[in-house]
């Protein structure tokens, strides 16, 4: 009974978090109408950028480690042999 208590009580704060985000204007716009609008600057649209770069070259660092590391080792050891 309790966790459905919390769980509801989460539920309602994520609904007024979102309808305060989505409807509530802060000066001209809503919360969300000022991040869309500054999500749609050039700046902006430069860091989208340099993140997407920066994760492909995550990527091929992580893959590479992975190569050296785990795949060139070749199988997992089986573990002792059995005696007969």
């Amino acid at each position: 009974m309790r966790s459905l208590t919390k769980s509801a009580l989460a539920l309602v704060g994520l609904a007024v978090v979102a309808y305060v985000v989505l409807f509530v204007p802060l000066g001209r716009y809503t919360i969300y109408q000022h991040a869309v609008r500054i999500a749609g600057t050039d700046e902006a649209q430069e860091l989208g950028s340099e993140a997407v770069e920066a994760a492909g070259r995550l990527r091929e660092h992580v893959e590479g480690e992975l190569d050296e590391h785990v795949r060139d080792a070749g199988p997992p050891d089986a573990g002792p042999a059995a005696v007969e």
